[in-house]
């Protein structure tokens, strides 16, 4: 899906396990795909788990109003949880001039479940993405956890 078809006031909350949600439009869980992407620091490492930190350049128009659906995105939790801004953890971190959206490397069972393909459509690992380079992302949204008084989500 293109994240400009997601209509974000269908976005609901259920509670689910604990401390957990789920997070769901028109009751389905949420994917969609980003613009062309910057990978300014290329794939890392954290807490046994992979991240990888895209950087929305604001020289192309797209790529501000993705920028834009994610603000709106994160809007729209913390309006439906009724909880102030500083209470959501946010996955754009505001640089000198860009901004990062930090995104996590889907995994299952300790499996990766990340597709990765070149330009020619042929697989590669999450290992091959460079740093310095550009990518389009399919990323997806499930759950929404609270720790600490402070809410968590992943893409």
């Amino acid at each position: 899906m293109k994240f400009e078809d997601i209509k974000v006031d269908n976005i609901t909350i259920e509670k689910s396990v604990k401390t957990s949600f789920n997070i769901k439009l028109n009751n389905n869980t949420i994917d969609f795909w980003t613009p062309i992407l910057y990978v300014p620091f290329g794939l890392e490492q954290k807490y046994n788990n992979y991240f990888l930190n895209l950087e929305l350049k604001d020289d192309n128009k797209y790529v501000e109003l993705f920028q834009y659906f994610i603000e709106t995105f994160e809007s729209k939790l913390i309006e439906i949880l009724d909880i102030s801004k500083k209470e959501l953890n946010s996955q754009l971190r505001y640089t000198d001039g860009n901004t990062i959206l930090y995104t996590k490397i889907y995994e299952k069972y300790k499996k990766i479940i990340t597709n990765v393909k070149n330009k020619s459509n042929e697989h590669m690992t999450i290992y091959n993405i460079d740093k310095d380079s550009f990518i389009t992302a399919n990323l997806y949204v499930d759950k929404l956890w609270c720790i600490n008084d402070i809410y968590y989500y992943k893409f």
